[in-house]
């Protein structure tokens, strides 16, 4: 599906899965934007998406991470000329969970840390070591990208028609992307996961189940065309404005 916003055309380069986020393709005059690179296992997959609309990845001169979960900036690298923009505050708190996750004998306690709510999922032991493992596979700090391509959210500027929209709760410093317009699209990230609010998705519990809550609240309020992090594109919209999308 492909939403215009103004003057910036929203299309899904890959529909997210239960696994994998969406990845999102935002267009104007001046500039092409990727939103959530996915996981690195679909880096394959999204330079095909990108050749289908007759662009290489030297085309794409921003990426924007909502965060930095394994599975929605894996694939960074494949963009060398793009800035590639971020939370600060994210990214020190992603490097720091998974050093530690990864330097422990205990993973499931030193996840503590950083997932306070962990003991009231009830996990076993065995099931946290097996996705520290997992997770080891695929978090690759060079797949984010050169350290000299990344922008802050906190302080630098996106173009015009773009904003940063703070979302946190899955991660406490999740944000999501807001096109402006007279259709507003928000490509949300994980802070909506799918249409469904009971979609089974292999992600990360939150960080704060009443902050996702409240903040998803929140913006399902909005009226939006949204991107999910793990679904089609759906629209909080009456049934009559929301044809055609």
């Amino acid at each position: 599906m492909t939403r215009v916003s103004d003057n910036w055309t929203v299309e899904a380069l890959l529909v997210g899965s239960s696994y994998s986020s969406s990845c999102t393709l935002v267009t104007n005059e001046r500039h092409r934007a990727v939103v959530d690179s996915g996981l690195s296992l679909d880096q394959s997959a999204l330079e095909q998406a990108l050749r289908a609309r007759h662009l290489d990845p030297e085309d794409i001169d921003i990426v924007i991470n909502t965060h930095l979960h394994l599975d929605h900036c894996g694939s960074n690298i494949l963009f060398p000329r793009a800035a590639i923009f971020l939370s600060r505050d994210e990214w020190r708190w992603a490097r720091a969970f998974y050093e530690a996750l990864f330097s422990s004998r205990t993973p499931e306690r030193a996840a503590e840390a950083f997932y306070p709510e962990l003991r009231a999922y009830e996990f076993a032991p065995r099931t946290i070591r097996n996705a520290a493992r997992l997770a080891r596979l695929f978090w690759k700090p060079e797949r984010l990208g050169r350290e000299e391509q990344f922008r802050w959210l906190e302080t630098d500027e996106l173009p015009r028609g773009l904003e940063a929209v703070p979302s946190p709760g899955h991660t406490p410093f999740h944000i999501s992307i807001r096109v402006t317009g007279a259709a507003p699209v928000l490509i949300a990230g994980d802070a909506i996961l799918a249409e469904q609010p009971d979609a089974k998705v292999r992600t990360m519990i939150p960080h704060s189940q009443a902050q996702y809550l409240a903040t998803w609240a929140a913006l399902m309020k909005e009226n939006f065309t949204i991107i999910p992090g793990h679904g089609p594109m759906f629209s909080t919209l009456g049934p009559t404005r929301s044809e055609g999308i």
